[in-house]
């Protein structure tokens, strides 16, 4: 389905059944992502309650304009437009990578508007120097990224999917995510992660007032252990629950213990 107001065409999926005294569940996804990547979760959540998923202005199957800058504030108006259209009382948000990231935002931003809040391989910021805080990728290995985007869009991409599946016997998943990657564009993709991964969300953690579960995988390579460990040690009333083994999408290559531990916080 698609929403279109104020100019915006945002697709999204609205499944399930609100329960009485269950939030509905809104899952934000990542950079160059889509709402598909949540399909373990819409499949096993939908059961008994209300799920809904979109993709970001930019990415996937929603509009794409040129004439914007595609800042952090576009998104969080996304979420607005989003919750008022389908009349969604205080959501779950679950927020993956730079989902987590205007989790953060929306969350300090709109304090009366969630119920709880879980971030998923997220980080307060991109990229750091390493004396001022640990990077959750490294200056270097950022550059690197960059370059390989501007120069072969395809393959840069790939190299970024390639960062979040340390998995052995994810190939299936790169090449999903990959293919998903390519629904955006290299301008839009440059300038999103340029403005969302240079904004330092640190000052504004301490003033999330929604209960918060951080979930994290070991040897996550896009954002980094420390920097979750650093979320976890900066929000107030938070869980921390750590991936053994696995990279940066937990819920795709482990989602029935993702599902688990997401249902125990529910």
């Amino acid at each position: 389905m698609f929403l279109e107001n104020a100019g915006k065409k945002l697709y999204y999926d609205d499944i399930g059944v609100e329960q009485s005294g269950e939030p509905t569940l809104l899952f934000v996804h990542g950079w160059m992502a889509s709402s598909s990547v949540w399909r373990e979760q819409v499949s096993h959540f939908s059961k008994n309650r209300r799920v809904v998923t979109f993709d970001l202005t930019g990415f996937g199957q929603s509009a794409k304009p040129n004439d914007i800058t595609y800042t952090p504030d576009i998104w969080l108006d996304d979420i607005d437009l989003l919750i008022e259209h389908l009349n969604i009382k205080k959501p779950i948000l679950i927020g993956w990578s730079m989902g987590g990231a205007l989790g953060i935002s929306y969350a300090v931003s709109r304090p009366e508007a969630l119920s709880k809040m879980v971030l998923v391989g997220s980080t307060a910021l991109l990229v750091a120097p390493p004396e001022d805080f640990e990077p959750a990728i490294p200056p270097e290995s950022a550059e690197y990224l960059l370059t390989a985007l501007h120069n072969d869009f395809s393959v840069g991409s790939r190299g970024f999917v390639e960062m979040m599946f340390p998995e052995i016997n994810s190939e299936q998943l790169k090449n999903e995510i990959h293919a998903i990657s390519q629904q955006t564009t290299v301008s839009i993709a440059l300038e999103s992660i340029g403005n969302i991964g240079s904004t330092d969300l640190r000052p504004m953690l301490n003033q999330i007032q929604v209960p918060t579960l951080i979930l994290q995988g070991e040897d996550d390579a896009v954002c980094s252990l420390g920097a979750g460990l650093y979320l976890a040690e900066m929000i107030p009333n938070t869980q921390f629950d750590i991936f053994l083994g696995k990279g940066h999408a937990p819920f795709l290559t482990d989602a029935q213990a993702f599902n688990h531990r997401l249902t125990a916080f529910l």
